[in-house]
């Protein structure tokens, strides 16, 4: 259940990862952004270069923090988690919590992001975390030889 919670995992860290690029790369503002800001607000952002530069360094921070999380996550799941240390599944699942719970509820209202990919990614995650948590906490039988 731990390779197979790892690999599910490893997946979402990926997917963080190309979505991260993704924004690094481009630097502008998605087309959901666009349509959530409307038309008015686009030129003022092109007559403005210094809300221009403003909104390239948000997109570009927000795909770092994206490939930050999957990079982390990939360590967590290497040096930790894959061991079924307790320390990296709470790791995870606290930092994932930490990070994906005010991404949620700040980027809710703009819209238009692929939510489709966000609620497969969470639901992955969390059935990832479910198998793991199957081995981390899983009791080692004590032997009755103990302290003899």
């Amino acid at each position: 259940m731990l390779k197979a919670a790892s690999i599910i995992l490893i997946i979402v860290a990926l997917s963080s990862l190309v979505i991260g690029i993704v924004y690094v790369a481009r630097g502008t503002l998605m087309p959901y952004h666009i349509e959530f800001i409307g038309d008015a607000a686009m030129e003022a952002i092109g007559d403005n270069p210094g809300l221009a530069a403003l909104a390239t360094v948000f997109i570009r921070l927000a795909g770092t923090l994206f490939i930050s999380v999957g990079v982390l996550l990939i360590a967590l799941i290497y040096y930790g988690l894959r061991k079924a240390e307790r320390w990296a599944w709470w790791t995870t699942l606290i930092g994932m919590g930490i990070v994906n719970g005010p991404m949620v509820a700040i980027t809710r209202p703009v819209g238009g992001f692929p939510w489709t990919l966000a609620i497969i990614m969470l639901a992955a995650f969390a059935i990832a975390i479910g198998l793991a948590a199957r081995e981390v906490f899983r009791e080692v039988p004590s032997s009755s030889t103990a302290g003899i």
